[in-house]
């Protein structure tokens, strides 16, 4: 019996080399190109979903009670170091940090008045007195400083969940929120991709790399470097399958875009392997028939004829695929378009022409 792949290279080729035979030659099929065989680099990239979120975010919350006298921002506005949010009255809290000061001067004159008496015992207790009032006047100067809310990052304000007029410091009393909100949040304007990467990956990607990240509210792809690589493996487990071992993985993406949003999904292209050896390749059009993964046939120029020739596949990337056996650099592949069948090809297995893409070295 004659080989199924035999026949599919019978009817596929035959008449392409007919032509040739009767004269057509180069460039008389319609649409007929050729590609001379190079070494060129395949980069593998590593495709994962992720989230984008901010690479800074403050969430300030008032810490004492207090009515909120004001509220300089809104959702949107850009803020600076130093840019203040919103204040509280802190009538009380000033006239805390005055009674704090008092008494701490005054256990301080006890101490001293201790040490001149040469009594150990006295002087051990004042001192201790004096510490405790030190902390009592660190943590209301504290407590007043944190009366004011201040932005501490150059970044946009992106929720505001307290009113001028309202009380503050007190969990769920600003708008009714829910107990642990922020008062205020602010986030940088440089953002970055979380995402989750497999054991098999893991082993192809490392800090450092280059990124091709693609968000639904982007006009185009963004690009990124890996800033972060877990080596400490995270089990996630899905209903009726066993537990897999995960790595965490941030991508930095480069300047301020300003058409992404924090939580929005997006996918990440890791560009893995960029510095792999180059290697002899052709477009995947260029294959006439493809009868496994490693397995093909090409159209090879020798004189006037294109003669059918079986090769040996590699990796693929970027509409090129690798060619192990077969075929020697500077040899000419016949690329033919062809019609029907996935891709463009006739039967199953056989790969289509296609405009091929300019090789990447």
């Amino acid at each position: 019996a004659i080989p199924v792949i035999l026949l599919l290279a019978l009817v596929l080729i035959l008449p392409l080399v007919t032509n040739a035979l009767m004269g057509g030659g180069p460039g008389s099929g319609p649409g007929e190109t050729e590609y001379r065989v190079e070494r060129v680099t395949l980069a593998q990239g590593v495709t994962l979903p992720g989230t984008i979120e901010p690479t800074q975010r403050l969430d300030l919350s008032f810490t004492s009670p207090g009515e909120v006298t004001l509220v300089a921002v809104n959702v949107g506005d850009n803020v600076t170091p130093g840019t203040v949010l919103a204040t509280i009255d802190d009538t009380d809290l000033r006239a805390a940090v005055t009674d704090a000061r008092a008494e701490t001067d005054a256990a301080w004159k006890d101490y001293q008045d201790a040490r001149r008496s040469g009594q150990s015992a006295a002087i051990s207790a004042m001192r201790s007195a004096h510490a405790v009032k030190a902390q009592a006047l660190k943590d209301a100067e504290q407590a007043l400083e944190k009366a004011k809310l201040t932005s501490t990052i150059d970044g946009v304000v992106a929720a505001v969940n307290v009113q001028r007029g309202q009380l503050a410091g007190e969990p769920g009393a600003s708008l009714g929120q829910d107990p642990g909100a922020a008062d205020v949040v602010v986030i940088s304007r440089a953002f970055q991709v979380k995402a989750s990467v497999g054991g098999a990956e893991r082993t192809r990607l490392a800090k450092g790399m280059e990124a091709v990240v693609t968000s639904s509210s982007a006009k185009e792809p963004l690009r990124g470097t890996v800033t972060a690589l877990g080596v400490v493996a995270e089990a996630t487990a899905e209903e009726g399958k066993p537990s897999a071992a995960s790595f965490p993985l941030v991508v930095t993406l480069e300047g301020q875009p300003t058409d992404v949003f924090a939580g929005s999904p997006a996918t990440i292209e890791v560009l893995a392997d960029a510095g792999a050896e180059p290697a002899l390749a052709i477009p995947v059009e260029a294959l006439m028939m493809r009868d496994s993964e490693t397995k093909g046939m090409v159209l090879v120029r020798r004189g006037t004829e294109p003669t059918p020739t079986d090769v040996t596949l590699g990796s693929e990337s970027n509409g090129m695929i690798e060619v192990t056996a077969g075929l020697n650099e500077g040899d000419v592949v016949v690329i033919f378009p062809m019609t029907g069948g996935p891709g463009g090809a006739v039967g199953p297995g056989v790969v289509a022409a296609q405009p091929a893409e300019e090789p990447k070295r």
